[in-house]
């Protein structure tokens, strides 16, 4: 009796599709790599990479139970487990299956305590790491400050708030209790290693993500007796001042915040500057005509820091008019008369330059009516004595007649103590002149600047 012919029959085979997608950054995710692990052989593991718009797709998948995940630095930056996905196939029908990152709401809710009443429920997190790639010599402490206006009996008061993290074995660091929406200033310390101080912006939706360096640096006083001081290190950093339109910028001023180190722009907007201590710091590129950019960069010895600077022109305000001004920028007949009056305190340019200031609270110390304080960046912070009413307030500032916003007193981010040739601080509202009155509920500061007179020969 022949034998009858038995063909076994093919296994039955799927497809399996899908995309992954940064819910934090609300876009696919480039360059995960996705694996399909078999639950009955965890050694079994298939591995695909998304491409750049968070696809990918696994061929002649046999029937059976899998789990589906997905790697990404992101998950490491971040210290979280990428989503995981179980997959039952019976059939050789295709699948499609989204994988993503938590949302900022999910994952700010898992690393933060939201029960507390009227705290904001932003959340920084990141990792700190040592200039050049050195393991952390120990622990390193975050600190995000910020300033918020508080009610109180004193009145209207404006606080410096601060929030702290801790690093933990890989470097990772999360800082809960950060309002979203609101510009931060943070620093990272470890051991005798810091950066400088960091301003960022934490996102609407909360989640602020970003690394941050430490490094060393030599810490120099001025010469002058100011309370002035200097930075330095053995990092440097190259780069180009832009326009909008990719032109260079000449004549542009770039100032590492809190160091002391600046430099101006060539002809081709290039720009150098050296001896620069190791960190995150905050890069400060000013131009006339441009609005201030602030740049984050991370310095380190072992190679210098490239930066590109690209300046927004100032929005236009007024009609092209003509102007014509001397040498002599303070209306001195104007000034004089205030002064007779004898409300207010008036510093001229003799006064002014016996004081030789470093920066701009050098030229208010010790006035009357007028306190420095320690802030941002390594700079002082110019308020006005408060009274029974009302706390140390920083004042409304004229610069030329003209009102400039500044809400922290921080008068170093608007002018230059080189360029100042005069002053007037009106500590008391109700001596203030009607052209400088505001309703800021503190006094006012009258800012003259120009070039300064030739000293005389003797």
């Amino acid at each position: 009796m022949p034998l009858a012919t038995v063909h076994a029959q093919p296994r039955p085979e799927a497809r399996v599709t899908g995309v992954v997608f940064d819910s934090l950054a609300m876009q696919p995710l480039a360059g995960a790599t996705v694996q399909l692990v078999t639950t009955g052989q965890p050694a079994r593991i298939r591995a695909v990479a998304a491409d750049s718009r968070g696809l990918f797709r696994f061929d002649s998948v046999a029937v059976g139970v899998y789990l589906l995940g997905f790697l990404h630095p992101l998950l490491d930056s971040l210290g979280i487990d990428g989503a995981t996905a179980r997959l039952e196939i019976t059939a050789p029908d295709p699948i499609a299956v989204t994988l993503s990152t938590p949302s900022p709401t999910a994952l700010i809710a898992t690393r933060c305590d939201l029960t507390q009443p009227g705290r904001p429920q932003g959340l920084f997190v990141g990792r700190v790491r040592a200039a050049g790639g050195a393991p952390l010599a120990s622990a390193a402490r975050v600190r995000a400050q910020y300033t918020q206006s508080i009610a109180s009996e004193r009145g209207l008061e404006r606080r410096t708030l601060s929030q702290f993290g801790t690093t933990d074995d890989d470097g990772l660091f999360r800082v809960c209790g950060l309002p979203p929406g609101r510009v931060v200033n943070v620093r990272a310390f470890s051991a005798t290693d810091s950066s400088g101080f960091v301003e960022l912006t934490v996102p609407t939706n909360g989640l602020l993500r970003r690394d941050l360096v430490v490094g060393r640096a030599t810490r120099t006083r001025s010469d002058s007796g100011t309370r002035g001081e200097s930075l330095s290190g053995t990092a440097r950093l190259r780069g180009t001042v832009r326009n909008a339109a990719g032109n260079p910028v000449a004549g542009a001023r770039v100032v590492l915040l809190g160091t002391a180190r600046e430099a101006t722009s060539g002809n081709a907007g290039q720009v150098a500057l050296s001896a620069l201590p190791e960190g995150s710091y905050t890069l400060e590129t000013r131009a006339l005509g441009y609005q201030p950019l602030r740049t984050v960069v991370d310095l380190e010895s072992s190679v210098p820091t490239e930066a590109e600077l690209t300046l927004a022109a100032l929005p236009a305000a007024v009609d092209t008019m003509r102007v014509r001004a001397d040498r002599m920028a303070v209306p001195l007949a104007e000034f004089e008369r205030r002064r007779k009056l004898g409300f207010g305190h008036f510093l001229d340019e003799a006064q002014i330059t016996a004081r030789a200031p470093n920066n701009v609270a050098d030229v208010f110390r010790q006035t009357p009516g007028v306190i420095t304080m320690p802030g941002q960046f390594g700079r002082d912070r110019v308020l006005l004595r408060g009274t029974g009413m009302t706390g140390d307030c920083p004042p409304a500032v004229f610069l030329n007649g003209l009102l400039i916003p500044n809400e922290d007193g921080d008068l170093d981010a608007i002018v230059n103590a080189r360029d100042v040739r005069a002053v007037e601080v009106y500590a008391r509202t109700a001596s203030v002149p009607l052209q400088f009155q505001t309703r800021n509920g503190c006094g006012s500061v009258v800012i003259w600047t120009g070039a300064r007179s030739a000293p005389a020969k003797k």
